[in-house]
């Protein structure tokens, strides 16, 4: 039998069975799972395609397990306290995680905690990265939805007086946030927030605006869209999932919601307590739904009906639609994705030492026209001694003769295999 496309995560607040299960999202069929303890909510995460991620409920740790493997987690990473929401960047190179209503930003590689956000004045409730990586947004218990700049904080590390600002700060809401959606698109996307007042608000990355505000008979605890964001999907405190076309006409900047048999509106009953997790596969066919009544419901969208229902021990604190990672097929993919432990003090560019025998570089993009010149002369004497150059230069030269015999005797066998 063939791997499935894509393949979806759970977890729940019991954690008798497993911390985290990975289902296939169209037969229903449990593929493997993850054991220890349990994971909190908005706090699973997959890094990198080779590592599951997952926040403990009660204690300041970051359960880290390769995929490849099934047993205990084989990382314990301590935070500064309770991690309240986790993300991690697109590319596996940074993880943000919520502690209180301070937000840390490590660098995965190294570990280095390269700062530490106080801009919200409660409980951060849930972390998003965009799809380049070059943003993510918070919301929180201050019923505050908050963008943040990537570079921009990256930048204030040589300049500790200098306090990274928030690219856009929106305040509409006037009970807490519950959830975040960051549609594609990068800098230019549409963010949605969903919150306890009732209202769903899908706002404009680039102009700050807030674009049209959806009312809903009950508080709101989930929000996403399908890719193409033709659909808005919400799960509600009474234990439905509504359903809202997007392109319908008119278009107006306030919607109200008042029953589920109004045009362009379809409410997905099934649930009989509160929804907290709603996920879209790819190519938004099938909505996924996580609930307090310990069930995972899989629904199909055009016709309404729930098609598998996935049982559960504690209440569902977390669902995760993704392509399915190799290594959760294939045991015998290693990681080749480097992970340190976090560090707890915050990191200053003072903090590299010819001593250190680090050198970190990082060249982004596919293409060779995405390569930028590197002076890589520059870039050693900055990092090492006169003596460590020469050292490296003479390593150098050592391999790049031992390669070059190398090729020559390949070379030589290929002709004599082909001239006997």
């Amino acid at each position: 039998m063939s791997a499935p496309i894509e393949v979806l995560f759970t977890s729940d607040l019991s954690g008798q069975l497993w911390n985290t299960c990975v289902w296939d999202i169209h037969t229903g069929t449990s593929l493997t799972f993850y054991k220890g303890e349990s994971t909190n909510h908005r706090g699973l995460c997959i890094l990198g395609n080779q590592y599951l991620l997952g926040t403990s409920c009660s204690k300041p740790l970051i359960h880290v397990w390769a995929l490849q493997r099934r047993e205990q987690h084989q990382l314990k990473i301590i935070c500064p306290g309770r991690v309240t929401a986790l993300a991690v960047s697109p590319d596996g190179t940074y993880c943000i995680a919520a502690v209180g209503e301070k937000i840390h930003l490590w660098q995965v590689c190294t570990g280095n905690l390269m700062s530490v956000l106080s801009r919200h004045y409660q409980t951060v409730n849930v972390l998003r990265f965009t799809d380049n990586c070059s943003h993510f947004i918070s919301g929180g218990e201050d019923n505050l939805v908050i963008v943040w700049s990537l570079v921009s904080v990256l930048s204030s590390i040589n300049n500790p007086t200098r306090k990274p600002e928030p690219v856009r700060i929106w305040s509409s809401h006037s009970l807490p946030v519950t959830d975040v959606h960051v549609g594609k698109g990068g800098s230019r996307s549409r963010v949605v927030s969903s919150s306890l007042d009732q209202t769903c608000k899908i706002w404009d990355m680039v102009s700050g605006e807030l674009l049209q505000t959806v009312v809903f008979p009950t508080s709101l605890m989930s929000v996403t869209m399908d890719t193409a964001e033709y659909r808005l999907f919400a799960g509600g405190s009474n234990g439905d999932v509504y359903c809202i076309n997007m392109y319908g006409q008119p278009i107006r900047t306030e919607r109200h919601i008042e029953s589920h048999d109004q045009e362009g509106v379809s409410c997905l009953k099934g649930h009989s307590k509160q929804v907290t997790n709603v996920s879209v596969n790819i190519d938004g066919t099938k909505v996924v739904s996580g609930s307090h009544d310990h069930t995972v419901k899989i629904w199909d969208v055009f016709s309404g009906q729930c098609v598998r229902t996935l049982q559960h021990k504690g209440p569902v604190t977390n669902t995760l639609i993704v392509p399915t990672p190799p290594s959760v097929i294939n045991a015998e993919i290693k990681p080749t994705l480097h992970l340190q432990m976090f560090k707890r003090h915050l990191y200053t560019g003072a903090d590299n030492s010819e001593d250190s025998g680090a050198l970190n570089i990082r060249i982004s993009g596919h293409e060779r026209g995405d390569i930028k010149d590197v002076d890589m002369s520059e870039l050693l004497k900055e990092q090492f001694s006169d003596s460590k150059i020469s050292n490296l230069k003479e390593e150098l030269q050592q391999v790049k003769a031992i390669n070059q015999e190398m090729f020559n005797f390949t070379v030589e066998k290929i002709l004599h295999n082909k001239n006997p």
